[in-house]
């Protein structure tokens, strides 16, 4: 008697209420709490509409349609998550490449600058000039942008002292006078005067001097 029951209270379209009920109390809460809360209340629903015959297929289904769009939410957040992740390494790239400028030390060359847009003081681009630039260039201490190659700021200084001599006058050496500020200027150096002052008391000095000597001498280094 329930059976002929039931069979009269299923929906004209050939399914029973169990599988009405299941399919619509997933549908809701997949809406409205995702697949975990849908899968919770299925369990419940079916629990109580176990006295349907297809009961245990409409269960079946349901929870397959919820796996379903279980997977399809998974899929959605691991694209979600890669685009972040993706987003995020844009940024750190934009950064990097904005950062760089601001990192470059302030006495490297300018990359982009070319060689005859370089602006050599008036002192250090004489005919005299012109001709020591080629030889320190030649034996490896100065690239084509007129910036000293590996050496330190003692190393610099000590360059600055022998190009003064170099092309400084009679009196200027005479009275031992140097100009710093032209190597400043073209070195984008500070205190060079006090980096000489520490290179005087190095071990090292001696040996560089006599090459910087040679070099500017045009004699073959030993």
């Amino acid at each position: 008697m329930v059976s002929q029951q039931l069979s009269r209270a299923s929906p004209p379209e050939g399914f029973s209420i169990a599988r009405q009920v299941m399919m619509n109390v997933a549908v809701h809460y997949l809406a409205n709490g995702g697949p975990s809360v849908a899968r919770a209340h299925v369990e419940t629903v079916a629990s109580e509409l176990k006295i349907y015959p297809d009961c245990h297929e409409t269960y079946l289904d349901t929870m397959a349609m919820i796996a379903e769009a279980e997977q399809a939410e998974r899929l959605k957040t691991e694209e979600l998550r890669k685009q972040q992740q993706q987003e995020m390494i844009s940024s750190m790239v934009d950064a990097i490449k904005s950062a760089k400028p601001a990192k470059q030390s302030s006495a490297s060359k300018p990359s982009q600058q070319k060689l005859h847009d370089v602006k050599l003081p008036p002192k250090l681009s004489s005919e005299k000039a012109m001709r020591l630039w080629q030889k320190l260039q030649q034996a490896g201490l100065i690239d084509e942008y007129y910036q000293p190659i590996g050496l330190t700021r003692t190393d610099v200084a000590l360059l600055a002292e022998e190009m003064n001599i170099r092309l400084g006058d009679e009196n200027d050496n005479l009275l031992d006078i140097k100009e710093w500020k032209p190597y400043e200027t073209l070195w984008h150096r500070k205190n060079m005067k006090a980096d000489l002052q520490r290179a005087l008391k190095q071990d090292k000095t001696p040996e560089f001097r006599d090459k910087l000597k040679r070099i500017s001498e045009g004699k073959a280094l030993r």
